[in-house]
Order: structure tokens, then sequence, then C-alpha cells
């Protein structure tokens, strides 16, 4: 009996590599909608949101949480990825690459809790009436665009960890005899 594609592991681990850079440029393509709403979207305290918040915003924003999803559950599967790596050389470096596990897991919990703030604050700003200079109906949130600028970066510093720990893998799986 010959192995299919899925059973050689070494072609497993390069389409789920495949898999983790195409997400991660997704995230790159949804936090450019982020960025163009940062510069739109403004909030005074009296009267809320200025600007309109669009459906690809609300897309972006549904689809960020369904890249993170997918990141979440190819995170799942790392620990079986680094029990082959290792089985193939015990003695690979594989520090690197567990720093970079440790650092996506980080930034998806940071653009998740972005996500979720710029929900609170685009999707159901708060009002108040000013007490100025600094009274008790002084805003306590920042404007939605700060949020969507927030998101952005956020989804952007995810995507370059997760590009990063996936080609350091990739690498270690090419310097591996096949």
């Amino acid at each position: 009996m010959t192995a299919t594609r899925h059973d050689d592991p070494p072609q497993r681990w390069q389409a789920v590599h495949a898999r983790t850079l195409r997400l991660a440029q997704r995230l790159r393509d949804t936090s450019v909608i982020f960025r163009r709403y940062a510069g739109e979207l403004k909030y005074h305290p009296q009267t809320g949101i200025q600007g309109h918040i669009g459906q690809d915003l609300l897309d972006a924003a549904a689809t960020m949480r369904d890249v993170l999803d997918e990141v979440e559950a190819l995170a799942r599967q790392w620990s079986e990825e680094i029990a082959w790596l290792r089985s193939q050389n015990s003695r690979m470096p594989m520090e690197d690459v567990h720093q970079g596990h440790t650092a996506v897991r980080a930034a998806i919990r940071l653009v998740r809790t972005a996500l979720d703030v710029f929900s609170r604050a685009a999707l159901h700003p708060e009002r108040a009436s000013l007490d100025a200079p600094y009274g008790h109906g002084a805003p306590s949130r920042v404007h939605p665009g700060a949020q969507c600028t927030w998101v952005a970066e956020r989804a952007e510093e995810l995507a370059v960890e997760l590009a990063s720990v996936t080609l350091r893998k990739e690498n270690l799986l090419l310097t591996q005899p096949h």
C-alpha cells in the first residue's frame, strides 16, 4: 500500500504551512479595511459616531474572527508537528519555533480583545453629556477610528508572527533529508 499525500508527514505539514501563510495574508488584507475606517470614523461624546460604518467593515471584523478561529485550530496541531519534527532529528533547534508559537498565541489574544473593544465602541458607542473639563461626563473610551487602528495594528502583528514561525518551520523541513 502506498502512502497518500495526507499520510506523508512532510507533505502534510507543508500543506498546513501554505494554509497558515494564506491566513496571515487574509489578516493583512482585512487590516487594510480597518486602516481605511480609522481615518474616516470620528467620535463626539454628545452625538456619538460621525461617519458611516459600512458593511465592508462589519464583514472585515467577521472575517478576522473566522481567521482567528482557523489559526487557533492550526495552533492545536503544533504539539503534534513539534513531535514529528523532533522524531526527524532529536537535536533540531526548536527554541525559535516554541517562542514563535508563544508569540502567535499572545497575538491572537490581543486581536480578539481589540475586536471585542472595537465591537463595543463602534456598534454600541456611549454618549455622554460633557462636564468639562474632567468631570463625570467625560468620555471613558476613545473613538471607533482609534479602535480600528488598534485592530489593524494587532492583526498585522499577528500576521507577521504567524508568517515568521511558519517560515522557520518550513526551513526546518527543507533541511531534513527526504
